[in-house]
């Protein structure tokens, strides 16, 4: 009797020996469970990715907040003028990277349907090359574009227009734009045209354009019908100047006059790529300003 009492202490013994070091385990587990959820207190690689990406976006934002953009209109007689001017308030050089040699963008709109009359690079053929632009602390730089109002060859009607301007950099200090933070809006008034100017649109200025040639060697052709018989010329790239402006003298308007043009230009000094071409342009009797303009290309480098 008395063995079968201790036999039962031993099992009781035992059950509460077992379930005490299950109530252990189960403690231990729940506790490393709970280390393992709340970390040591350290970021993982996620977070610390995020921190470094709200860092550099708030760095950028920083940037971008020390960065004046302006821009204006000032409508002529025969051409709109769009100024545009960014100016680094900082007390750090900054750097502008554009991925191509478009570095702004100009779009005019008619309010009353939305057709767009006047888009800069319509038409326009830009160097594919990354393009960097350095400022220094207080330094501003500026860009200039004219429009002579025409739409397909046709003056728009005189009335008010939207304008739409925007930079467009891709990168920052080399921390890229998601989309460009310099965007002005603004309207412009086309005045009516000058009854005392010539109305004759480009193609009754010039007409019957020929280029001939390659290489920088070229010859072109043609007649125009211009004031006193003289206009003028240049040859650009939409970038660079390749020939200063020149004088051509022919016979004076109403007649056409014939003329013939000779342009040499060195080889190595040609562009890499895009597009080389002649721009023919009279300036206004009244105004002075360039008037007129028709343009015709000579090589396309593209190709």
């Amino acid at each position: 009797m008395e063995g079968a009492i201790m036999l039962k202490k031993a099992g009781f013994l035992l059950l509460f020996f077992v379930v005490l070091v299950g109530c252990g385990t189960a403690d231990q587990s729940e506790e490393e469970a709970s280390q393992g959820n709340q970390g040591t207190g350290e970021s993982t690689e996620e977070e610390e990715q995020m921190n470094e990406e709200e860092s550099s976006n708030q760095e950028l934002q920083s940037i971008i907040d020390q960065l004046s953009f302006k821009t204006g209109v000032t409508t002529e007689n025969n051409q709109a003028v769009f100024n545009m001017a960014l100016k680094n308030k900082s007390d750090q050089e900054i750097e502008l990277s554009f991925s191509s040699g478009q570095q702004y963008e100009i779009i005019v709109t008619d309010p009353d349907n939305d057709e767009v009359v006047y888009k800069f690079s319509e038409d326009m053929m830009f160097t594919e090359a990354i393009e960097n632009k350095t400022f220094d602390s207080n330094q501003t730089i500026e860009w200039e574009q004219t429009w002579d109002y025409q739409n397909g060859r046709k003056r728009v009607e005189a009335k008010e227009y939207n304008v739409k301007v925007e930079l467009l950099p891709m990168a920052i200090n080399q921390q890229n734009l998601d989309k460009t933070p310099f965007v002005k809006e603004t309207s412009m008034e086309v005045p009516k045209s000058d009854e005392a100017s010539t109305q004759a649109t480009d193609e009754e200025v010039f007409r019957n354009i020929e280029v001939q040639g390659k290489n920088g060697q070229y010859t072109v052709t043609g007649e125009a019908r211009v004031f006193e018989g003289v206009f003028h010329y240049t040859v650009e790239d939409g970038h660079f100047v390749y020939v200063e402006e020149q004088t051509v003298q022919t016979d004076g308007a109403p007649s056409w006059g014939e003329f013939e043009i000779e342009v040499n230009i060195d080889e190595e000094k040609l562009p890499a790529n895009g597009v080389l071409s002649i721009v023919f342009y009279t300036y206004d009797a009244k105004s002075g300003k360039q008037a007129h303009h028709y343009q015709m290309t000579l090589d396309n480098f593209n190709n």
